[in-house]
């Protein structure tokens, strides 16, 4: 029997939304996503969020706000060997010493980081993933709060 390899993550999303434009955060050559990253064992999603920006920007300051949703996915990350299940919350963050009209500098050197005009359009085009969040984010933003899951019902 063909036993394959699956892994389970935590994390915590920020919406961060200015002047019409929302934050994106690009692994250098791959994919974009929101910022944030994985809830450590024993840590909060807030807390964790808040530790991550830190990380990742710098901010030593910032609201996580209202909870805008969750987001379940299951990904085959290589083909027939290994998948991931991921587990993600999203929040509203509201940060004071980032501004649209200037590119946030990366602590990471991975990570890049660039505002878009928030919209389902460019979501799609700048392939933000989970895909899942490309045509709900908006909704979520404006306040629908949903439970979304590539898993069937």
């Amino acid at each position: 029997m063909l036993v394959l390899a699956t892994r389970f993550r935590h994390i915590a999303r920020a919406v961060i939304v200015k002047e019409g434009k929302i934050l994106i955060a690009m692994m250098k050559g791959a994919h974009s996503f929101l910022p944030g990253g994985g809830v450590e064992l024993g840590e909060g999603a807030k807390s964790a969020l808040q530790r991550e920006l830190k990380e990742e920007l710098g901010i030593e300051s910032c609201s996580v706000g209202r909870f805008l949703g969750a987001i379940e996915v299951f990904i085959e990350e290589i083909p027939n060997e290994a998948y991931l299940h991921e587990a993600c919350h999203l929040f509203e963050v509201h940060v004071d010493s980032l501004t649209p009209s200037s590119k946030p500098e990366s602590r990471e050197s991975h990570l890049e980081f660039y505002w878009m005009e928030f919209n389902e359009e460019n979501l799609v085009s700048h392939d933000v993933l989970p895909k899942v969040i490309q045509k709900t984010l908006p909704s979520l933003y404006r306040g629908k709060i949903q439970w979304i899951s590539s898993f069937e019902v």
